[in-house]
């Protein structure tokens, strides 16, 4: 038991820091202040998890998820939140199409196996194909 508390815990500590990393972001972007959002975005990623949105960035699509799912060990709902990451950084960025692929493709794998259906994920979805056609 004391082993799945521990597992349970950290799961949850990288909710929370995902979840503050997409906040601090939208908040920072909604300011005009998108280099700083990406920056102390960048910031937590890597202090707390060992990730950077670049590095993610230059990954190629087809090995994003496995390292994301594999190697970082998270969940749909983990997942899910850095591809809203890549999403929201994605805008002004010259490496642009390189994020709006990753988001896509795992907002697409989260959708495939999240039993629960989500209009918001559907909806990114349908937006970064559009952008990533008028790209």
């Amino acid at each position: 038991m004391p082993q799945e508390d521990y597992i349970k815990k950290e799961i949850d500590k990288l909710g929370k820091v995902l979840a503050k990393a997409v906040s601090d972001l939208l908040g920072l972007k909604s300011k005009g202040q998108l280099n700083d959002a990406v920056n102390v975005t960048n910031q937590t990623l890597r202090t707390e998890l060992g990730i950077d949105l670049e590095m993610l960035t230059a990954l190629p699509a087809n090995k994003l998820l496995p390292f994301l799912v594999a190697e970082k060990k998270l969940s749909n709902v983990q997942l899910e939140l850095i591809a809203d990451l890549l999403f929201e950084s994605a805008e002004h960025s010259p490496a642009a199409a390189s994020k709006y692929t990753g988001a896509l493709s795992i907002y697409q794998a989260v959708t495939e196996t999240e039993v629960n259906y989500s209009i918001n994920r559907h909806f990114k979805t349908e937006l970064i194909q559009r952008l990533l056609r008028e790209l």
